[in-house]
């Protein structure tokens, strides 16, 4: 069973959802009581976008293990089906466990936890495992935050909520680039924007440093890791937040980077349009405060103004947002597009057609330089006289 369930895991890890559900399938009708099994089982489900069933899988293994003696996992993902009061309630099961197995392998007291022990034989070390517990608290706190900052916001103790479970994230690895990236994310909400651009800057520096970290591993791997392709999500939230805080020079260098790590993030590039677009708009608008609409600001400037304006600034990131959309426009004509958001897909079409339509010598493969070929011919004449 032991070596089922890790098969399953492995598949899980390369994304392959369906052949690790085929895998556990027979298994889980021979043992419907075993909640290991059915918690991995509803993973599977959960990543193949069956939600339905994944909650009565969870649900159960939950029933079979309310403590969480076996694994936390099942907690985490109902509290995030769920939602709301009762979905925190799940997650809380789960940190509270997670704290205290993390407290246990400091004090290296870790031998009558059968789920440490079977961890120990993946995470050699107590720094490493320690690491582990760590990434799977936090991924408990964001999900708490999440569901605080959505579900429960107009709750008298939201604010307060977020700001105790931030900072205890912080306190488990301040040098977190998510949890920085979070915390401006609950700054922003706060209206406390400066606080919020701070929290930002050092999310990004710090994404920047784990990516070049990654993109050496791949090198000496000859492989990107999955933890580097998963850089992708947390980067972009991280360019949408950029973009709120009016951070236009750096929400473009964040989407740069989501699209050397895949260049066919949509909206990677439609961010990068963004943020040139209104920079524009911001531009135009300062030079040109009777623009402006009343009772509003400079983003509402409609773009036939500002299209019209004799700014090279203001025409640079014209030029900025339409290059960048033309690379959106090329990810829409790929077979990629079929995965694409339709929303993101309409706002990058919309916005194409109002900036005059894709630049088309972007669009052209790269001239091969033929040249490189005849490198030394000369010499190699000159040797067969001789």
């Amino acid at each position: 069973m032991d070596q089922v369930i890790a098969r399953a895991r492995a598949l899980l890890q390369t994304s392959q959802e369906t052949k690790a559900m085929e895998l556990l399938a027979p298994e889980v009708a021979k043992h419907q009581d075993n909640p290991r099994l059915l918690e991995v089982f509803g993973e599977c489900l959960l990543e193949a976008n069956d939600v339905e069933s994944a909650y009565n899988v969870l649900e159960k293994a939950v029933s079979l293990d309310p403590e969480g003696a076996q694994g936390v996992d099942k907690f985490l993902y109902l509290g995030q089906i769920i939602g709301g009061a009762d979905g925190i309630g799940y997650v809380n099961i789960a940190l509270s466990k997670l704290q205290d197995q993390l407290q246990k392998v400091v004090d290296n007291l870790g031998s009558d936890d059968t789920v440490l022990v079977e961890l120990a034989k993946l995470y050699p070390s107590l720094e490493d495992l320690a690491g582990h517990l760590i990434k799977k608290l936090n991924q408990g706190i964001f999900a708490e935050i999440e569901v605080w900052m959505t579900d429960l916001c107009m709750e008298p103790e939201a604010e307060e909520q977020c700001d105790k479970l931030i900072s205890h994230s912080l306190s488990l690895d301040e040098s977190n680039p998510e949890a920085l990236s979070l915390l401006a994310s609950i700054r922003i909400s706060q209206q406390k924007n400066d606080e919020a651009r701070e929290a930002l800057l050092r999310s990004w520096e710090l994404f920047q440093e784990r990516k070049a970290a990654l993109e050496q591993e791949a090198k000496d791997a000859h492989d990107a890791s999955l933890e580097y392709v998963e850089l992708v999500q947390p980067l972009l939230g991280l360019a949408r937040f950029a973009i709120e805080l009016e951070m236009y020079d750096t929400a473009p260098s964040i989407a740069a980077a989501v699209s050397e790590i895949n260049d066919n993030a949509l909206d990677a590039f439609y961010y990068e349009a963004l943020s040139h677009l209104l920079r524009a708009k911001q531009i135009y608008g300062e030079a040109n405060p009777g623009s402006v609409p009343k009772d509003s600001d400079y983003r509402e400037i409609e773009l036939e103004e500002v299209k019209a304006s004799t700014d090279e600034n203001v025409q640079s990131s014209l030029h900025e947002a339409r290059s960048g959309l033309t690379q959106g426009y090329r990810v829409l004509n790929s077979a990629a597009a079929e995965a694409m958001d339709p929303d993101v897909a309409g706002q990058v079409s919309e916005l194409l057609t109002a900036l005059g339509g894709p630049i088309m010598a972007d669009l052209l493969p790269e001239k091969r330089n033929d040249d490189d070929d005849d490198d030394g011919w000369e010499d190699e004449i000159e040797s067969g006289e001789e």
